[in-house]
């Protein structure tokens, strides 16, 4: 989704960008609607300034969310704020799917399930678990991970679709299952 001037202004491209996908970051805000990052910054303080967007830092990123969401006729809750910024990250949502579609988990099948290292893994386990999306009970082999509300998880992923992938997402996907 490419945004330009004949397909009206930029801050109208961002303003809807950001009301159907609440969470997103603003390098993936950039990268999408291809804004220079001046550009989008400006246009985010003045989306700010009169009141439309919040933009906050989550996890290390600037995420940005529509001060009155379309889906929930009015603000989105800080908890859900917080589980939309780590469902539009790669592999936190790809750990969260895992465990919402298939239970708790042991931490080494969630690594081999999501196809990341061990390292990486324990990262954003930790960061899920401190932001209370999560929780690993057991200790050695019998320890799992499990979400602490499914139910959360599901509705937030109902309410909100997940960012569209595009044509270098496939090609960078299909170019890795070619060479594993």
């Amino acid at each position: 989704m490419q945004a330009n001037a004949r397909s009206g202004t930029w801050a109208e491209a961002l303003l809807s960008f950001v009301q159907r996908y609440p969470g997103v970051h603003l390098r993936e805000i950039r990268r999408r609607l291809g804004i220079p990052i001046g550009t989008l910054d400006y246009h985010l303080y003045r989306l700010g300034r009169q009141g439309l967007v919040l933009v906050r830092f989550q996890g290390g990123y600037k995420c940005c969310y529509p001060a009155v969401s379309e889906v929930r006729s009015g603000p989105i809750p800080e908890p859900e704020k917080l589980l939309l910024a780590l469902l539009r990250q790669p592999v936190p949502r790809a750990l969260l799917l895992h465990l919402y579609l298939d239970g708790a988990s042991p931490p080494a099948r969630l690594a081999e399930s999501i196809d990341t290292t061990a390292s990486n893994l324990s990262y954003f386990l930790k960061r899920l678990e401190t932001a209370g999306v999560l929780v690993r009970e057991g200790q050695g082999a019998s320890r799992v991970v499990r979400l602490l509300e499914p139910k959360r998880v599901h509705e937030v992923l109902l309410a909100f679709p997940p960012l569209e992938e595009t044509t270098v997402d496939r090609f960078v996907r299909f170019w890795s299952e070619l060479h594993p």
